[in-house]
């Protein structure tokens, strides 16, 4: 408003004041009064009267002054403008050139009335016009003080007061330029100012005016034109306005602080109104502002109005600081959503209202501030009375939380809002996180929230009218109201009715909205509630079908209808009323549940009730509570201390229940209190009954009654006596406690003595899935127990037992602090068994019909009590060969895992010793063994499980073996556990006789062999041979056998073996699961002289079937072949023999003709020689004649004649008679010539095996 009062009067009043000041210089000194205000009415159009004195100087420069001077008359008489005192002062020297220089003006308390018409005119401007020489006064120094300016504006009947006006002006002319400065109180609102203006243009006077109030925390900079249209004042132009910031000295290192708010705009001012068609206001750092655009205007008129809009951009609080830190949300645990809200009114509260009429529009997408952002805000208010009507307000707060409101909001005195609210969040965790930091688990699983309601708010009144209340994905409607008045307790009333309600969402979001003591506020409250819900949640429990009517006032709460068509499985219909103080409560009530599934509800009561030592049982046992249905009589405050007395009554799974609780005090339980429990159940069939105990029995009937009692007696000092009885047709329990804290959770604490006995307990444990090895029908079973209970500690201090004649002694302690209990201490009994001991691991082992392992799925069992104890056994069977007497060892079991570790005992005429462990690792069976064996006796072992398997011994081998083995597996169910066993082992025999097994067949064998010649065939060998081999025994020493166990399966391989008579190797393969048996045992026999090079005079024995009762069969395939080939070698001899005895005649008969022939040629030789030899000695004879002839005829000697001579000796004369016959030739007897003919049956070598 002072920037429209200066630029209306900045022309005007300042253009008329001076004129008439300057008007002393345009008159005649001599009649100065006079001329003066003559000619000045003349120049400013108005009558110009000095009432006061007039002086005036000339030397040293022109001074004028005057006082009590005034310019016009106003409609009621009064001056338009009158003057206390004025004075100026002049240069001489220009007044010669017709200049008027003035160098110093003051005016001393002017005051101006300036009145604007009803049609928007100024009455300055009505009348004549003011004629001022502009361009020849020049104003270097004019001095205003103690100004006062009444401004009645006429046309909207409202008036302003400008006082204490002090100024500086100068201007070169008075047509321009301008120079205002000084300071003035507007309405009360002072102000320094500034003013300049330029020569006018266009009969527009350029003006600059700049105002900086001292009140307010902004300047403001008018630049525009001052002009009159039609007789009204029309400043135009554009303004600029920024907040100050203080201008602190910063430290070292710290960073400037951001410039404060700035706006610049466009602008329009006339009396009528004030217009801003557009405005930029920027915020943050100049380099990179928030902008926000808008338009404002306020209508002065006839019928004023006012509109102001902003549309901005994102607001980004941590920029806007310059320091994240200060755009922190500063959330706070104790700051609720009312707290906030009452903040928020308080400072709604301080905005002025304005008093015209109008609208206010704010639109921003986003406020970011901190890690809070405010998304699509959007007002819509306008001014009613002492508040706001909000027409539209719109915001989607942190957790896409929109809001929603539309009324009247009131905001003086006692703040009131009553309209429509809408508040929905689609992330109500994000909501809680913004605030209060952090979210209540019962927040996060909600999907949705909010409501939507008529609302009348008030600090004394909350009403909720058509609700609709959305907590979760169902939403309930009603109404809620709440109502407080001073000087008494705030009353609350609800009616809701839905599909379902949350009841732990509900309360924390009413933490939100309340604070943290809200539930301290409700209780303090008068409650008057009806509820009808589909499903109600609350601290975890889902009831459903839910309907319920009840009041709370003082400290009572009554319930007239409590129905719960389901909650975990069972439906409670419950009344009553609960008062009294809390350390004596009184009152009384009826509950009846029904459930044809007990289980949830009970599971649901042990989750909530940790500390109560029995529902954790009867939640294990729920099977066994099936078709409950009990009612429950509760009084409270029939005895001094206040006291509980509870009845129970009724009916589950057939057993007919009855239960009396009383203690005398509720509140000290465990000090002063007495306390009595009984309770029985009595029911037809004993197995529901051991199911009810939480024994959880088998689905076997066993086919008797029973009936099984408690009672309990507690005082406040003395130990309290409990008894447990079971009574049946053939089975007895007594057990008697004295108890050290019966009302603690250590209830069952102290010293207990157990009597028991049974007729016939077989059905008992068979029900209970108990099964021991040497169960039959009938088992008569007695004990005497003496225990102690301390801590969920049980001391075993005497355990005697007989159970079907085998007595069990046992000391030691449980320990069952765990989830699970723990046992140490000893065990002796005249009979132990492994099978049933893998059983409380593996489970079943056996198919109880076939016998077979089974090859079911090992169950998955939990996690079940732990022990290490020393047991002792005088017999303990292994599952196979016997039982093994002087048994000893550790048993443990843990984590799924049962072992037995050095064990010891004496077994088959020998000593075994070992280790055993079987685990099952949630259905994965492990198992790892370990078995020393030493000096069994082989033919007492094999006796043994020939005797076991039924079979019929004959040929039993004898002999000593030590052994060792080593095995591991692993499967899913018993059978594959040990088909899958893997492992390795040796057997070591000092000496080993098998009967039935001979080896010194070979000269037997051969004999047989040579009388059937070449006939020789594998089914007479396999004849020949088996009657051989089974006519003796065998007798091996120092025999090694190395085996190994893969998936179940033992195998032997290249086992080799010396005798004296034939060498032996094998392998065997034994399958542990059926003890099918597949062996083959190479028997290479010593031929001695009869081997044959290249040739193996053996068979193969090979066994199948049983490993007790195997299969025999021979494989003479080599042996065979063997003898073939010996009968082949003697036919070839013989045939050799034969083919030599012709050969060799024909040899002689063609040396016999040869020995002919050749002496043959040497008689013919013989013959010719000595027929030449005859001739020549004849010749030389007859030559020796004719000489000795001659001679003699030279000598006259006679001649001899042949015929005369003498023959020499030795030769006979060469006659036919004389030549000898064809000479014989002998053959000696070693050439072992036949001498008869050739045999004339052919020779037959194609009959003899492997020669075809």
């Amino acid at each position: 408003m002072l920037g429209r009062i200066l630029v209306s009067l900045g022309g005007l009043l300042v253009v008329a004041l001076f004129s008439a000041l300057l008007a002393p210089l345009f008159v005649d000194w001599t009649n100065f009064r006079q001329n003066f205000e003559d000619r000045a009415s003349v120049l400013l159009g108005k009558k110009v009267v000095v009432h006061g004195s007039v002086s005036a100087r000339i030397l040293p420069f022109p001074s004028v002054t005057m006082e009590d001077v005034t310019i016009g008359t106003d409609i009621d008489g009064t001056p338009l403008v009158q003057i206390a005192r004025f004075s100026l002062d002049a240069e001489l020297a220009p007044l010669l050139s017709g200049e008027a220089r003035i160098f110093d003006m003051r005016i001393e308390e002017p005051k101006a009335r300036i009145r604007l018409l009803p049609d928007g005119t100024m009455d300055w401007l009505r009348g004549s016009k003011p004629n001022i020489p502009a361009r020849t006064v020049v104003l270097e120094s004019v001095s205003v003080s103690g100004g006062e300016v009444e401004f009645i504006d006429q046309q909207s009947g409202r008036n302003r007061l400008l006082r204490d006006f002090d100024a500086k002006i100068s201007a070169r002319s008075l047509s321009g330029p301008w120079t205002v400065e000084g300071r003035a109180s507007l309405d009360g609102e002072a102000a320094q100012f500034s003013l300049v203006t330029s020569p006018p243009q266009d009969a527009a006077l350029p003006l600059r005016l700049k105002l900086d109030p001292e009140t307010r925390p902004f300047d403001l900079v008018l630049e525009g034109a001052l002009a009159f249209e039609a007789g009204r004042p029309v400043y135009k132009g554009r303004f600029e306005s920024n907040w100050k910031v203080a201008e602190n000295a910063s430290q070292p290192g710290q960073a400037k602080p951001l410039p404060g708010p700035r706006v610049k705009g466009d602008f329009e001012l006339t009396n009528e109104r004030v217009a801003v068609p557009s405005y930029r206001l920027e915020l943050g750092d100049p380099a990179d502002p928030y902008v926000v655009n808008g338009e404002a205007k306020l209508d002065t008129g006839t019928r004023p109005e006012f509109l102001l809009t902003a549309d901005g951009q994102q607001v980004d609080v941590n920029r806007l600081a310059g320091d994240g830190t200060k755009g922190k949300t500063s959330r706070s645990v104790a700051t609720s959503v009312r707290q906030r809200l009452a903040l928020l009114l308080a400072t709604a509260a301080e905005i002025p209202i304005p008093s015209v009429p109008g609208r206010a529009s704010l639109k921003l997408p986003a406020i970011v501030a901190g890690d809070t952002v405010f998304r699509d805000i959007q007002l819509d208010v306008r001014p009613a009375g002492t508040g706001w009507t909000v027409d539209r307000a719109v915001a989607v707060l942190p957790g896409r939380t929109q809001v929603e409101a539309k009324g009247w909001l009131r905001l003086a005195g006692a703040p009131s809002f009553d309209g429509e609210l809408l508040v929905a969040s689609t992330q109500p965790s994000g909501l809680a996180t913004w605030i209060s930091g952090k979210v209540d688990p019962a927040i996060r699983q909600l999907k949705s929230a909010g409501f939507s309601a008529s609302v009348n708010l008030t600090s004394d009144l909350q009403r909720f009218e058509k609700l609709e209340l959305a907590i979760g994905a169902e939403p309930l409607k009603g109404r809620v109201e709440r109502e407080s008045v001073a000087g008494s307790a705030a009353s609350l009333s609800v009616d809701l009715t839905g599909d379902a309600l949350d009841l732990d969402a509900a309360r924390a979001i009413a933490v939100l909205l309340v604070g943290e003591d809200a539930e301290q506020h409700l209780l303090a409250e008068r409650i008057a509630a009806r509820l009808k819900v589909g499903t109600l949640s609350a601290y975890g429990v889902e009831g459903h079908d839910v309907d319920t009517v009840f009041s709370f006032d003082n400290g009572k709460i009554a319930i007239e209808r409590l129905n719960v068509g389901d909650v975990s499985g069972a439906a409670i219909e419950a009344n009553g009323a609960i008062g009294g103080t809390l350390l004596k409560p009184s009152g009384q009530g009826h509950i009846a549940i029904s459930a044809q599934d007990p289980g949830p509800f009970l599971d649901l009561l042990r989750q909530r009730l940790p500390s109560n030592p029995l529902l954790p049982r009867l939640s294990a046992s729920a099977a066994w509570y099936a078709d409950s249905k009990l009612t429950v009589d509760v009084s409270l405050g029939n005895q001094d201390g206040g006291g509980l007395e509870a009845k129970l009554s009724g009916t589950s799974n057939g057993s007919r229940i009855e239960a009396r609780y009383n203690t005398s005090d509720l509140i000290n339980t465990t000090v002063n209190a007495k306390a009595d429990i009984s309770a029985t159940l009595e029911n037809d069939e004993a197995q529901i009954l051991l199911g009810q105990a939480g024994l959880d029995p088998l689905p076997l009937e066993i086919g008797e009654g029973g009936l099984l009692g408690v009672t309990m007696k507690s005082g406040p000092s003395t130990a309290s006596e409990a008894v447990v009885t079971y009574t049946s047709n053939s089975t007895n329990l007594q057990a008697h406690g004295t108890l050290a804290a019966a009302n603690s959770a250590d209830m069952l604490d102290g010293d207990w003595a157990v009597d028991f006995n049974s007729e016939d307990l077989g059905p008992y444990l068979l029900t209970l899935g108990s099964i021991l090895p040497e169960i039959g029908t009938g088992l008569p079973v007695t004990l005497d127990a003496e225990i102690g209970l301390a801590k969920r500690q049980i001391a075993v201090k005497k355990l005697a037992t007989e159970v079907d004649g085998n007595a069990v002694n046992a000391t030691g302690t449980i320990d069952w602090q765990g989830d699970h209990p723990k046992a140490s201490g000893s065990i002796s009994m005249d009979r132990a068994d492994l099978e049933w001991l893998a059983q409380t691991v593996l489970g079943p082992v056996r198919d109880p019909a076939s016998g077979a392992l089974l090859e079911s799925a090992l169950p998955k069992i939990a996690a079940q009590a732990e022990f290490d104890v020393e047991l002792t056994a005088k017999r303990f069977a292994p599952g196979f060969a016997g039982t093994i007497t002087e048994f000893a060892g550790k048993l443990s079991r843990k984590a799924g895992e049962i072992v037995l570790d050095d064990v010891t005992g004496q077994w088959l005429g020998g000593r075994a010793s070992g280790r055993l462990s079987l685990a099952n690792s949630e259905g994965a069976g492990f198992l790892q063994a370990r078995l020393d064996l030493s000096g069994l006796d082989l033919a007492e072992t094999l006796a043994t499980l020939r005797t076991e398997r039924g079979i019929e011994g004959a040929g039993v081998a004898e002999g000593r073996f030590d052994a060792t083995f080593v095995a591991e597996g692993s499967g899913n169910s018993v059978a594959e556990l040990l088909r899958q066993s893997s492992g390795s082992g040796e057997i070591k025999l000092a000496k080993l006789t098998v009967p039935g097994f001979k080896l010194g067949i070979m000269a037997g064998l051969l004999s047989e062999a040579d009388v059937l010649g070449t006939a020789i065939n594998e089914e007479k060998v396999r004849e020949i041979a088996d009657g051989l081999i089974k006519s003796g025994s065998m007798q091996v020493a120092d025999l090694s056998l190395p085996f190994a166990v893969t998936d179940g399966v033992v195998r032997v391989q290249n086992a080799t073996v010396q005798t004296s008579e034939a060498q032996l190797g094998g392998d065997l393969r034994l399958s542990l699961a059926d003890g099918e048996i597949e062996a083959g045992v190479q028997v290479s026999l010593d031929a001695g002289e009869a081997a044959l090079p290249g040739t193996d005079a053996g068979y193969r024995m090979i066994l199948n079937g049983d490993v007790l009762s195997p299969t025999r069969s021979l494989d003479v395939t080599g042996l065979t072949n063997f003898l073939s080939l010996r009968a082949f070698e003697i036919e070839r001899r013989r045939v050799e023999t034969l083919q030599s005895n012709v050969l060799e005649k024909q040899r002689l008969r063609r040396e016999a003709a040869l020995a002919r022939f050749r002496q043959d040629e040497r008689d013919r030789a013989e013959v010719e020689r000595l027929r030449l030899e005859q001739e020549a000695r004849l010749k030389a004879e007859a030559d020796e004649a004719e000489r000795l002839a001659q001679e003699q005829r030279s000598l006259s000697l006679p001649a001899d004649p042949v015929g005369t001579r003498p023959v020499e000796p030795g030769l006979l004369p060469l006659t036919t008679e004389t030549v000898p016959p064809k000479p014989s030739l002998p053959v000696p007897p070693q050439e072992k010539v036949t001498r008869q003919p050739l045999p004339s049956v052919p020779l037959t070598f194609d009959t003899l095996p492997g020669l075809n």
